[in-house]
């Protein structure tokens, strides 16, 4: 399964993945960053996240959905436990958006957008919603109000 965390970060790209590195750890003891030429790779037996700065795919995710965002986060969940490793991962992006007042997405490569925040108003894909034996997404671990909103189609 293959996921996306779009958002803006103000800091560099080792700044943003130590930040992301421990907003998972918080969640996953197991959890460690290696550091490559131009990226950050953060792992786990449950997931992997590259961290970098990819223009291309901001730029198509920022014109498609209409949000303020400078990174792509590209996070692979392992199919052993994927709901183990989602729920991990919603953790971990519940911490970051309380930590960031900036737009956030998250989107699937077969969902499209799964939840995105703008203008600090958190929207629920409301045909995931709807659809809970295909797109089994971890909403509760979201913290504050949500409006629902049908984005099926999107990205």
């Amino acid at each position: 399964m293959d996921l996306a965390l779009h958002l803006f970060y103000k800091k560099d790209t080792k700044q943003l993945a130590d930040l992301l590195l421990s907003s998972l750890k918080d969640f996953s003891q197991e959890t460690y960053m290696k550091s490559r030429d131009d990226y950050y790779k953060i792992a786990n037996p449950n997931f992997s996240v590259i961290v970098q700065d990819d223009d291309e795919l901001v730029s198509f995710t920022r014109e498609e959905l209409n949000i303020n965002i400078n990174y792509c986060i590209n996070i692979s969940v392992f199919s052993r436990s994927p709901e183990e490793g989602l729920q991990i991962i919603f953790q971990a992006i519940n911490t970051l958006k309380d930590k960031l007042d900036e737009d956030i997405a998250l989107t699937d490569s077969e969902t499209g957008v799964i939840f995105l925040r703008f203008d600090g108003q958190l929207v629920i894909n409301s045909h995931c919603r709807e659809n809970p034996d295909i797109y089994d997404w971890p909403y509760d671990l979201l913290d504050g109000n949500f409006i629902e909103k049908d984005m099926a189609g999107l990205i």
